[in-house]
């Protein structure tokens, strides 16, 4: 069995979407200066680095992060490598589905050169080369973010939960359409997901939100389980 780490490590230097304040990190006591142990204090928003975004995010009176069952992100899942396409995800790449699946979406960084800016002004952190830890690639890139109609046949298939290693899930032109309609159909997003090592295949997930009252996101640490003998 081999367990692999697909959550981002929170640091004050983080990416982070743009308008979100990355995390502080506080010391509060040291034993280097004294004290009888070591503690610190963190600050971060609910939707740092990897991250659980629930109905809560964009529907009023939607459900939390705490009210999420735990059967949307603990559960067999299906890692699909699309690093080849470098554009927003359609309906045709993702394929055929099932009902009830847990799907992550892996995706290589792409150019979206000078059109950024006119897709989405003023937001060019969003899809940026350290935004996908490790990548290295030139310009402004993205990772597996859908476009609306990709995000209409996910509705339309049932899936439950849909995860990608994009810091949004949305394509610039269309992510708060991308983003209303799979959280209208209760559909739990996993953004931020960190997969370059990962193979396409089965896998077992667990991805555990930090359990906030009335969160509108959730930062998680999540893990992919490989069940298969090494």
């Amino acid at each position: 069995m081999k367990i692999i780490d697909i959550s981002r490590t929170i640091h004050p230097d983080m990416k982070m979407y743009p308008g979100d304040a990355g995390p502080q990190i506080t010391k509060v006591s040291g034993l280097d200066e004294g004290d009888s142990y070591n503690i610190s204090r963190i600050t971060l928003g609910t939707h740092t680095g990897t991250h659980v975004d629930p109905p809560l995010h964009l529907i009023c009176g939607g459900a939390g992060i705490d009210r999420l069952s735990m059967n949307t992100l603990v559960g067999n899942a299906r890692v699909l490598d699309l690093s080849s396409i470098n554009r927003p995800i359609e309906a045709s790449d993702i394929g055929s589905l099932e009902a009830g699946e847990i799907i992550l979406l892996k995706g290589n960084p792409y150019d979206l050169g000078d059109e950024f800016d006119r897709l989405l002004p003023g937001h060019a952190a969003l899809c940026d080369p350290g935004n996908l830890e490790g990548s290295g690639g030139p310009g402004v890139s993205c990772g597996a973010c859908l476009t609306a109609a990709c995000a209409r046949y996910l509705v339309d298939i049932g899936i439950k939960t849909i995860g990608t290693n994009a810091i949004s899930i949305g394509a610039p032109d269309e992510e708060y359409e991308v983003h209303h309609t799979l959280l209208d159909a209760g559909i739990v997003v996993i953004e931020g997901l960190e997969m370059p090592d990962v193979e396409a295949g089965d896998y077992f997930l667990v991805c555990l939100p930090l359990k906030i009252a009335d969160g509108d996101g959730g930062p998680a640490r999540a893990v992919l389980i490989n069940e298969k003998k090494e």
